[in-house]
């Protein structure tokens, strides 16, 4: 499916995600992720994500009815693998979603595990939980052919090496009309829209453990 399809596809599926997220999707995560002290960041030329979000918390009564609400493509060479997700908890680095589609946030929401240093892990596992539940992610990947643990032991963990484009995609008519919390240029403000992010991805391991190139 072309890209421009499959975008206009997923931001429709968005708009109905309450009624469809169910089970592990919205359960897990609830610490801000941490890395194994050996482990190395390795990025990879053949692994990337298209993320749809409605940004807009707070986690659990959310502005919109879509806040929190999202859907994540993963793309390794020719194979796609795509989920459905809620944000399981404010202890993520999404926080409480009070900046709404801020692409000023994105580094600190998305990429920067530490300031200049990218990979931050999407959703483990182990302690690597994150805003997409865990066994969300290490099912996407398995679909793709990667393997993040084994006999409960942690093999790779992925995250967000670099960001290839990012915007904001209006919000339906039918949503409630929240201009009175639209910022300006401030990036501490609240600015409207879905969140349409494409990302590259890297994989923190061991030294010397094969990951996706």
């Amino acid at each position: 499916m072309p890209r421009a399809l499959r975008t206009a596809f997923i931001l429709v599926v968005v708009t109905v995600l309450p009624l469809l997220v169910v089970g592990d999707a919205v359960a897990g995560g609830g610490f801000f992720p941490s890395i194994p002290p050996n482990f190395v960041l390795t990025s990879s030329r053949e692994v990337t994500a298209e993320i749809v979000l409605d940004p807009n918390g707070p986690i659990g009564t959310p502005d919109t009815p879509t806040g929190g609400f999202g859907a994540i493509t993963i793309t390794r060479k020719k194979a796609t693998a795509t989920a459905v997700f809620a944000v399981p908890s404010p202890f993520s680095s999404l926080g409480d979603l009070v900046y709404g589609c801020n692409l000023l946030r994105t580094k600190e929401r998305f990429v920067e595990l530490s300031p200049g240093q990218p990979g931050l892990p999407l959703g483990g596992p182990g302690t690597a939980g994150n805003w997409l539940p865990t066994e969300t992610t290490i099912s996407l990947f398995e679909q793709l052919g990667v393997t993040l643990q084994q006999s409960g032991t942690i093999v790779m963990i992925p995250g967000i090496a670099g960001v290839i484009s990012q915007r904001c995609a209006p919000f339906p008519a039918s949503y409630p009309n929240l201009s009175a919390k639209s910022g300006t240029t401030s990036d501490t403000q609240w600015q409207a829209g879905f969140l349409i992010l494409d990302v590259t991805i890297g994989f923190w391991a061991a030294p010397g453990t094969p990951t996706p190139r």
